[in-house]
């Protein structure tokens, strides 16, 4: 029986994980197309959703997990919270990742695990490592939620991709611990959602590339939300494809369900 790392990985989904991918924030940017895209995208308060992970490697498929995003502005409105809770499998139900937004190079971050019961802080190194066995790290969970102000974000030339213009922003991360030297992200000009993100290593390869599917962009209200990514680790041939479900935007969140000392708690 598979047991939940001691290490699990953060510093993202948005814009996904996910924030996942359609709750992310990204950064203030000084241009007015791409400020007002990034206002579009973003819930006024808050949001839900059931996720979906699914783990392969070069044999197929290696562990399914189900878990439940909660995402929310703070009460002042300046910082963002997200929480990741698994409800499956059996084996790891209950463990649970709270990220809050700071004003630091990194968030704060907390990682339930149930077999211990109790809360530790993700720091440091450990953000480069896996988060709940996946193909996602702290960190690009961190990246996804809201490309952290402190990094250096800017629009560089636009792009097409599938046939759909995009935006480009290039992302240079700032914290020391970071195991990405740039990180861009594409972003539809139509629908304002992002659609690809890539992670380039330290020496400047393409270590792992995130991929909405363009079929599965459904529209919710006035947003458009990214229903099915795949996370590619390129490096490792591995991927985690994330589904997104039953999601409800600015829906009333307890503030307990952003308590690190509740997190051990089910809503």
């Amino acid at each position: 029986m598979s047991r939940p790392r001691a290490h699990l990985s953060a510093r993202v989904f948005v814009l996904l994980l996910s924030a996942s991918v359609s709750a992310a924030d990204l950064p203030t940017i000084d241009d007015p197309a791409i400020q007002a895209c990034i206002d579009k995208m973003m819930p006024a308060k808050s949001m839900t959703q059931q996720l979906t992970l699914r783990s392969y490697d070069e044999s197929g498929l290696i562990e399914e997990s189900v878990a439940t995003l909660y995402w929310s502005r703070a009460a002042e409105g300046s910082k963002s919270r997200a929480v990741i809770r698994l409800s499956a499998p059996a084996s790891r139900k209950g463990l649970a990742v709270l990220m809050v937004e700071s004003d630091s190079l990194e968030p704060t971050m907390y990682l339930y695990i149930p077999d211990l019961r109790r809360t530790r802080r993700v720091t440091g190194r450990q953000l480069a490592t896996s988060m709940m066995s996946t193909d996602l790290s702290y960190e690009e969970f961190q990246h996804f939620q809201q490309a952290a102000t402190n990094s250096a974000t800017k629009r560089i030339a636009d792009q097409t991709i599938g046939g759909s213009p995009t935006y480009v922003l290039e992302t240079l991360p700032a914290g020391e611990h970071s195991a990405y030297s740039r990180i861009l992200t594409f972003v539809d000009q139509a629908r304002c959602v992002p659609v690809q993100t890539q992670f380039f290593g330290a020496n400047g390869d393409l270590n792992k590339e995130l991929l909405a599917t363009p079929e599965e962009i459904k529209q919710i209200g006035d947003r458009y939300i990214p229903h099915h990514v795949v996370m590619h680790d390129r490096k490792k041939n591995t991927r985690t494809e994330l589904i997104m479900e039953n999601v409800a935007i600015d829906v009333d969140l307890s503030e307990a369900i952003f308590s690190a000392n509740r997190l051990g708690m089910a809503p």
